[in-house]
């Protein structure tokens, strides 16, 4: 696994070319095109990632399969990748590229584990106490995760929220410990 700061200098640079040519949503469309192609065909990752094949096969590849279909934004971008040996860092750009293009559109996410399903109408709660703190439009991506025993944790960027029993028993005993 490459080192995520790599992974966000390569998905900043495509970010701000897609943004000053005024596509954005474009290129974001075509990095899903191109993370879903690499997850359903197998042999198209491996052949990626295999120091055995040349760039200039690669290359070749990548414009047979994609040429036409992406923006050429994309398609050059996937070419730099391949050029400086970075053919690992394709899969993981979508991300780290969403998390950009939802920054400049005032968007966050926030991962939320809940101990049980929430309703719709929590949910909504959550979304407008979560924009309210953040000045921000909320995403919410929601999970269950019945270990937690109750309550929720959020995480959005590097903050978490974490208030579920679990948390709270962990931090009790810490206090009575660290006592």
């Amino acid at each position: 696994m490459i080192d995520r700061s790599i992974v966000r200098r390569y998905a900043t640079a495509l970010f701000n070319a897609a943004q000053a040519a005024d596509v954005v949503d474009l290129v974001e469309s075509d990095l899903g095109l191109i993370a879903y192609t690499l997850e359903t065909v197998s042999r198209l990752q491996e052949a990626m990632v295999s120091p055995l094949i040349p760039a200039k096969t690669k290359r070749e590849i990548v414009t047979s399969i994609f040429h036409g279909k992406i923006h050429e934004i994309t398609l050059f971008y996937l070419y730099l990748l391949i050029d400086k040996d970075r053919e690992e860092v394709i899969r993981q750009t979508e991300e780290e590229y969403i998390q950009l293009a939802n920054g400049a559109r005032g968007i966050v996410v926030a991962d939320v584990t809940a101990a049980v399903e929430m309703t719709d109408d929590e949910v909504l709660r959550l979304k407008a106490r979560l924009s309210e703190y953040t000045g921000k439009r909320v995403e919410i991506k929601l999970q269950v995760n019945p270990s937690i025993i109750g309550g929720i944790i959020v995480r959005i960027g590097d903050t978490v929220m974490d208030g579920s029993v679990t948390g709270h028993l962990r931090r009790m005993r810490e206090e009575f410990l660290g006592h």
